[in-house]
């Protein structure tokens, strides 16, 4: 099994997510026109903990964001909001279950899981970015030496 990126193994496993509605999911990049998602990388430090055989528990963090409708209307918003809460339901069955992203060789995925709530983090007159922060942790296998 080929290696791909781990940002391409989330995008594939969220492809399957059937909260989502019709839009695209885009990496490092949401346009203006709800609704459309994306996932984005977030700088942090790979590895968590590292074993004597080059094995390291893992971590990759990420933003997932969407553009939804927003404004004065009270239910768009908590449907906005729900809609996150609804996700991270989702991710921690998700994880519990073990059904999580397939990493390729040399790597297992072992929870996926969301580290905040779905917020706002700019709103227009009509449309607001909402936003999540998560985390895939992973176990990545070493290379032995031969001695």
């Amino acid at each position: 099994m080929e290696n791909k990126s781990l940002i391409q193994s989330i995008r594939d496993f969220f492809c399957n997510c059937p909260l989502l509605k019709d839009g695209a999911i885009h990496v490092d990049y949401l346009g203006v026109h709800p609704t459309e998602y994306s996932i984005d990388g977030v700088p942090a430090k790979k590895q968590v903990k590292a074993y004597i055989d080059g094995s390291a528990l893992c971590q990759y963090v990420f933003t997932f964001g969407s553009v939804e409708r927003y404004g004065a209307d009270v239910e768009m918003n908590i449907e906005n909001s729900g809609f996150y809460e609804n996700f991270v339901g989702w991710l921690k069955e998700k994880s519990h279950k073990k059904e999580l992203p397939s990493l390729g060789h040399g790597r297992k995925a072992l929870s996926i899981e969301a580290e905040s709530e779905g917020y706002v983090i700019d709103a227009r007159e009509n449309m607001a970015r909402y936003q999540i922060q998560c985390r895939l942790l992973y176990f990545e296998k070493g290379v032995k030496e031969i001695s």
